[in-house]
């Protein structure tokens, strides 16, 4: 039986199609984003996926920016304060997962899972919480996850799911 409400951890992948709507998969996170936050459950994030996220939203843009021209310092400064309004947003609405030594030694042990370093760290973030479930759109994280894993798509099914369940 699931906890109540359910608590969730929500993998990189899914936070930047969140944020990055030219992402393949920005539709699917961002209903789920929106269904999670109208079901109530417990949203969380590995604190290491912060810097990732911040890095990569500023990476996206400026290429996108660089596409179109010149990238001048303004544009530079719009996009840090973009990446900084991501970040702010996720923490309004989901809580950071820490880590500490024995989540390291959890991440090398999972090596033999994954072979991916943030996937690992996704897998220790989940099992310290500990969460019902974890969303992604990794699809080896999706079969070799040592809790319950969704998709975007398949993670409101189930939260709708849920929601109908506790009326």
């Amino acid at each position: 039986m699931m906890k109540n409400p359910p608590i969730i951890v929500v993998d990189t992948s899914v936070w930047l199609d969140n944020y990055l709507a030219d992402r393949p998969n920005a539709g699917q996170s961002r209903s789920f984003i929106m269904q999670a936050r109208e079901s109530g459950v417990q949203l969380t994030y590995p604190i290491h996926c912060l810097n990732d996220i911040y890095l990569l939203i500023q990476s996206h843009l400026k290429r996108a920016a660089r596409s179109q021209g010149e990238l001048t310092e303004d544009d530079a400064a719009a996009i840090r304060e973009i990446a900084w309004a991501c970040i702010e947003n996720m923490r309004e609405f989901a809580t950071a997962v820490g880590a500490d030594e024995s989540d390291a030694w959890k991440v090398c042990k999972y090596r033999h899972l994954t072979n991916d370093l943030e996937d690992n760290f996704v897998l220790a973030a989940a099992e310290r919480v500990p969460a019902d479930f974890l969303v992604t759109n990794d699809q080896r994280l999706l079969r070799k996850s040592t809790v319950n894993a969704y998709t975007p798509e398949d993670a409101v099914i189930v939260l709708k799911t849920i929601q109908q369940q506790s009326r």
